[in-house]
């Protein structure tokens, strides 16, 4: 037993003078023995990581280069322009023969300028005319149409729109105002007509005693009658309102 202790005595006194040189066989140490060598190991294995990463970055891309093609032979086109159409030729109509005069001509009869004069100290020229002529010894001459006369007449005539003669003449419409209030009464308007059957002029000439009634007259007269064409007409109309 003492030579057992006596030579683990001479090995522990000599191993402090031992060292290692290998890093890998100071990794395999025990754990009182490799903490020290740790962070080197750690350094030096990113170390050897980014001299790989350079190595691979040093190797240069590969290059796909692919043959130039050669531009083909060039065909030229030629554009032939389509054929010329022939141009119409104009036809020539042949000239027409002079109208050939029958050789029978037919008898006509010839027309000869007569000269009539008139035995009258009037006229002192003659007039020639075609044919045979009668002579009068007096002029007559035709009834001359009757003049037409645009004057209006001397006082208003009293018109009935019932008695027919063409024309258009609508009632007017009893006002509502008036209906309420129980209004009657009689209207008279005068009015006046040029030829085309239009009413030029229109006023109230006899009042009914209402406005309402006089104004529902003047505006039926001015704006829905309409006369037949003829000449100046100056007429007057009574107009009643009655409730029944």
């Amino acid at each position: 037993m003492s030579e057992v202790s006596a030579s683990t005595a001479g090995a522990a006194t000599a191993a402090p003078d031992y060292r290692l040189s290998d890093e890998l066989a100071r990794l395999c140490l025990p754990q009182e023995f490799k903490d020290s060598y740790r962070t080197l190991a750690w350094v030096n294995s990113i170390c050897a990581l980014f001299l790989l990463v350079g190595l691979v970055g040093l190797k240069p891309p590969s290059f796909v280069q692919k043959p130039v093609v050669e531009p083909t032979e060039t065909v030229q086109v030629e554009l032939v322009p389509p054929p010329e159409q022939p141009k119409p030729q104009p036809q020539i109509q042949p000239d027409e023969p002079p109208d050939q005069q029958p050789d029978n001509p037919q008898d006509t009869p010839q027309v000869v300028q007569v000269i009539a004069a008139i035995d009258s100290p009037s006229v002192a020229f003659s007039v020639p005319v075609q044919g045979a002529v009668a002579v009068a010894k007096e002029a007559r001459l035709a009834t001359p149409p009757p003049p037409v006369t645009h004057t209006a007449p001397a006082a208003p005539v009293r018109f009935n729109p019932n008695a027919g003669g063409g024309g258009t003449y609508p009632p007017p419409e009893y006002p509502a105002l008036a209906l309420r209030d129980h209004e009657e009464g009689t209207v008279t308007i005068e009015m006046m007509v040029d030829p085309s059957g239009r009413i030029t002029e229109a006023k109230v000439q006899k009042s009914s005693g209402y406005p309402t009634l006089d104004q529902a007259a003047l505006e039926v007269v001015k704006r829905g009658w309409r006369f037949p064409p003829g000449t100046i007409r100056w007429l007057y109309w009574p107009c009643v309102f009655r409730m029944e």
